[in-house]
C-alpha cells in the first residue's frame, strides 16, 4: 500500500510538471501565433490527456489515504 501511493505520488509530480511545459507552450504568443494549427491541436490534446491523468491519480490517492 505504501509503495503504491510512493508510486502514485511520483506520477503525479511527473504529469504535474509535464502539464506545466504545456502551458508554457500555450501560453507563449510567439508560439501560438507561428506554430501550425496542427501543433496547436496536439499540445492543447496534450493537456487535456495530463489534465484527465492527473484528476484519475488524485482521485485514486484519494482513495489509498
Amino acid at each position: 500500500m505504501e509503495e503504491e501511493i510512493k508510486k502514485l505520488e511520483a506520477e503525479l509530480i511527473y504529469n504535474k510538471g509535464f502539464l506545466e511545459t504545456v502551458m508554457k507552450k500555450l501560453d507563449n504568443e510567439k508560439f501560438i501565433s507561428s506554430a501550425p494549427q496542427q501543433v496547436i491541436q496536439n499540445e492543447m490534446n496534450k493537456k487535456a490527456d495530463a489534465d484527465a491523468k492527473i484528476k484519475a491519480i488524485e482521485e485514486r490517492l484519494k482513495g489509498l489515504k
